[in-house]
């Protein structure tokens, strides 16, 4: 065993983490783990992250591993849990840039977040037991460059995000303490497999009945034109957005944007609305976004729709979740709310894109995100009691 794995302390935290498979339809858990669970959906590819959002900055080994301007020797704590596909790539996880062959399964790894003399790392460890061998050689090669940077604010519990960049990339963040680490991560091509040969016209038999639970195929079936990112509270309430894939800043709807009029709606000519599912009520500052909405005892879903005021902008929450872009009725508003809108910087290129980011700074507060090209729109809510 090296020094650094002999000097690391091998606290047993977010033991039994439990993950959810990237097939499966997103919904209230009859089980929660106790923990939080972020995920995002590119090109019907799928990166998780779990981790305990309740994990204390100034508790014990975190404490020393946060506070100390400095180490003289290797500590880590485990932060999280990571899966994805054979085709994501973070760090040095992943396929090879020119893989000779596609790797046989995906990623499933506990992820440490490490200090050593010479700065920070995500040190990623399968959750497979490896060989003593096989363990050498990833001696080195799973530790995850991140970049650091020091925050004004400090984060009491740990918080991870995914935030997409682009239409096969996005960009993984945790918060902690005074402390901010990021690293991007992007899901690759692999080697096409000749297909079996065909020995039969008759196709696999279908068990379906009228009675059948088709969750699983609609999802599969939204994931073939839209994203989707998610977040799932640690006692399993599941908040997930839809959106449109690969409409660029090149996109006309983009052109139409940058001369939306007052009181106008941005619409998607090229895409479905953007459609937010919850399985509890949100609470947008004075707003409610109850569940209910469509059916009895079903999740609150809605069509959300961005809006020119003046030199602002709203959301608009419409009960029409599954409209095209184009077709919005305002017979069917269900409420607006104030958005934080930005504009600028170095992210010419983004194409549309949402995601939900976990506050710091306001206890379970969370931040729903719009982003394209230079555009940025921001709105928090928390669970409703």
């Amino acid at each position: 065993m090296s020094s650094r794995r002999a000097h690391l302390l091998s606290i047993g935290l977010l033991s039994g983490l439990t993950l959810i498979a990237a097939g499966t339809a997103a919904a209230q858990s009859d089980d929660p783990d106790g923990l939080a669970h972020t995920r995002l959906t590119l090109g019907a590819r799928q990166i998780t992250v779990v981790y305990d959002s309740g994990l204390r900055a100034d508790d014990g080994v975190q404490a020393a591993l946060l506070a100390a301007p400095n180490v003289s020797a290797d500590i880590g704590v485990r932060v999280a849990r990571l899966e994805g596909p054979r085709t994501l790539r973070v760090g040095p996880l992943g396929p090879e840039p020119e893989p000779e062959e596609a790797p046989a399964s995906g990623l499933n790894h506990d992820l440490w977040l490490t200090r050593s003399p010479t700065g920070w790392a995500l040190d990623a460890r399968p959750v497979e037991p490896a060989t003593a061998e096989e363990a050498s050689k990833l001696e080195e090669s799973r530790r995850i460059p991140v970049s650091h940077t020091a925050t004004d604010v400090a984060a009491d519990s740990l918080s991870v995000r995914l935030e997409p960049t682009g239409d096969d990339t996005g960009q993984l963040t945790l918060r902690w303490g005074r402390h901010r680490w990021a690293t991007d991560f992007e899901f690759v091509e692999l080697p096409r497999r000749p297909p079996p040969e065909r020995t039969s016209n008759i196709g696999r038999p279908s068990s379906l009945t009228r009675d059948s639970d088709t969750s699983a195929r609609w999802r599969g079936a939204r994931l073939g034109t839209r994203n989707e990112t998610a977040f799932v509270t640690p006692d399993g309430a599941s908040i997930q957005v839809l959106f449109q894939k690969e409409l660029g800043t090149d996109h006309r709807d983009f052109a139409a944007l940058e001369s939306t009029a007052d009181g106008e709606l941005v619409e998607l000519s090229g895409g479905a609305v953007i459609r937010l599912r919850s399985d509890v009520p949100l609470r947008f500052g004075d707003t409610l976004i109850p569940t209910d909405n469509l059916a009895p005892n079903f999740p609150g879903s809605y069509g959300i729709w961005l809006k020119a005021v003046g030199e602002n902008w709203r959301l608009v929450f419409n009960h029409e979740a599954d409209s095209w872009g184009t077709q919005h009725d305002p017979a069917f508003d269900a409420a607006e709310i104030e958005l934080t809108h930005t504009h600028g910087g170095p992210n010419t290129d983004r194409p549309l894109a949402v995601y939900l980011v976990p506050r710091v700074e306001v206890e379970g507060a969370v931040g729903l995100v719009i982003h394209w090209g230079q555009h940025t729109w921001e709105a928090d809510f928390s669970v409703a009691p």
